[in-house]
């Protein structure tokens, strides 16, 4: 018996010694230890990275205040975990879209890499055909009024005849639909060419209506103010918007080809449509 006990008390000796020789501690790459969890050099320097330090910054002041905001954040998610949120399914489900996120976006950074460059010609004529872009390019004023988007697609339709933000009010508030209405700005280089084209030629004080994440937006223009991009900032923008395009065309390309390949099935009320839905677009009522 004695000898047993001996063995027991020298078992928990040796697993003692084990468990304080496992210890982490800083030093070399090991900047910090947050309760046993290690902050190392790597980390603060792709911290320093994405913040973009100025070259005048005192450069250790900003490191000790880096390292402290990962020493903060590593408690918060201790303190997390230790509330069991990292299995809850609401983060299950935003870990999984951001990784999904992460993966297509080296994707798109290996597919820029095959991407050429327009010539010379090529941006020209760019500038040229999207005049709203560069030359002709406008800055309005707007008057609004938005409302949710309707159940009911008749309301849109009563929309068709009313000719000032006046009709488009009185036609929402005979169906019912409650609305805010207020001033807005407006860059018609923020708009697909097609449909700053359409605003443009609109008649004075004629609404157009466009879709804004679950809402509709009535507008007319106020005011116009030519706002054309100097030619020192056309050719660089265009070749920026080339170049997008194209690489939007690579991976639409590469998407093209994975749907073709795979076999995908959904349950009855859940299949897409077979043809893409349409983006935002502008329309007059």
């Amino acid at each position: 018996m004695i000898r047993n006990k001996t063995m027991l008390i020298t078992g928990a000796g040796a697993l003692l010694l084990l468990v304080g020789g496992c210890e982490k501690k800083v030093g070399g790459q090991v900047v910090a230890v947050v309760n046993g969890e290690e902050v190392t050099q790597q980390e603060v320097n792709a911290e320093l990275q994405a913040a973009n330090i100025p070259a005048t910054a005192d450069k250790k002041a900003v490191m000790a205040q880096v390292v402290q905001q990962i020493v903060d954040r590593k408690l918060l998610v201790q303190k997390a975990k230790a509330e069991g949120l990292d299995k809850s399914p609401n983060y299950l489900e935003q870990l999984r879209r951001g990784e999904d996120a992460l993966i297509i976006n080296l994707l798109t950074t290996k597919a820029a890499k095959g991407v050429a460059l327009p010539d010379t010609a090529a941006v020209d004529k760019f500038i040229a055909e999207n005049p709203t872009l560069f030359s002709e390019r406008k800055r309005y004023t707007l008057d609004q009024i938005s409302f949710p988007q309707p159940t009911d697609q008749t309301v849109l339709r009563q929309l068709e005849p009313a000719h000032s933000l006046e009709a488009v009010a009185a036609t929402l508030s005979a169906a019912g639909i409650q609305f805010t209405r207020g001033k807005a700005d407006l860059d018609s280089a923020m708009l697909p060419p097609p449909v700053a084209a359409k605003i443009a030629a609109l008649p004075a004080g004629e609404p157009f209506v466009t879709p804004d994440k679950g809402r509709i937006v009535a507008s007319v223009i106020t005011s116009t103010t030519p706002s054309p991009t100097p030619e020192a900032q056309a050719r660089p923008a265009a070749l920026e918007l080339l170049r997008r395009q194209s690489l939007g065309t690579a991976m639409q390309k590469q998407l093209d080809a994975a749907r073709a390949a795979a076999k995908i099935t959904y349950q009855p009320g859940f299949t897409p449509p077979k043809t893409p839905a349409p983006g935002a677009t502008a329309t007059a009522p």
